[in-house]
């Protein structure tokens, strides 16, 4: 069972790693390649930081974090905190994408504001899955802090995961030109 356990934590990393960095970082690599007009004028996930340590390192590091203590803790995920989790993943996305629009913050994956291409739906579909993974990590910490009345250490580390995450994107954007 614990060999299982450790095969689910390392497949979420590597599918983070894999959805969020390295297929992008691919695709990116071979429109470099072939010069397209896509990765020429608009930033591609090789230019944001964010992208490179954030969905390369930090987010796949972040829910094995997450992978672990949920698969540790799996009595407390029932349907609600399933629903609510990918609730709360939607309201998420949905905020960071609409920001990115409203404030013309083009790049590759919306070469204009409001108008997603598929790798703004990959990145969309990427980003609901991650928000919900990290919702549900918080929805069965403050569970399991009711019940315990103790603070994992995880609490801790993917916390600051995702703060150091939100730093990177946000130094990211500090300059760009708006449209």
């Amino acid at each position: 069972m614990h060999q299982k356990k450790n095969k689910i934590i390392i497949g979420v990393g590597a599918a983070t790693f894999f959805f969020g960095f390295g297929a992008p970082a691919g695709l990116s690599l071979y429109l470099l390649a072939i010069h397209s007009p896509l990765v020429l004028q608009f930033r591609s996930s090789l230019f944001y930081v964010s992208s490179i340590l954030g969905d390369g390192i930090i987010l796949p590091i972040v829910n094995m974090l997450v992978a672990s203590h949920l698969l540790k803790n799996q009595e407390l995920i029932g349907r609600l905190a399933v629903i609510a989790s990918l609730f709360l993943g939607f309201l998420v996305t949905a905020y960071f994408h609409l920001v990115q629009a409203a404030q013309g913050l083009v790049n590759w994956s919306m070469p204009k504001a409001w108008q997603w291409n598929f790798l703004g739906i990959w990145h969309a579909l990427y980003m609901f899955a991650v928000a919900s993974l990290i919702c549900l990590f918080y929805i069965v910490l403050i569970l399991n802090f009711k019940k315990q009345k103790k603070l994992h250490k995880e609490a801790v580390l993917v916390t600051v995961g995702i703060i150091v995450f939100l730093i990177l994107l946000k130094l990211d954007y500090l300059s760009v030109k708006l449209v």
